[in-house]
């Protein structure tokens, strides 16, 4: 889980120098998200998995990091968006 966060944290990085260096990076910029989010469900869904059911209770950290990346997920963009943004700047 951790590596999957810190790639993505590098991939993000990388994106931004390039916007940083003036580059056009629409495409970058939504694989960045896109991949990010992805990395984000898979890692929320492995800690609620390992806490098991004290992973769903209210109040907890986890179920609270679960819950809310749902909403940042939708509220950035949903990844369809993303992956058109993307497929139109492939070619």
């Amino acid at each position: 889980m951790a590596t999957q966060v810190e790639v993505s944290r590098e991939f993000t990085y990388r994106v931004a120098a390039g916007i940083d260096a003036g580059l056009n990076r629409v495409k970058e910029i939504s694989m960045a998200k896109n991949f990010a989010c992805s990395v984000s469900d898979r890692v929320t869904y492995d800690a609620v998995q390992i806490f098991g059911g004290y992973g769903f209770m209210r109040g907890s950290v986890v179920e609270r990091l679960f819950r809310d990346n749902r909403v940042l997920t939708i509220g950035g963009g949903t990844t369809e968006i993303m992956k058109e943004i993307i497929s139109k700047h492939i070619f």
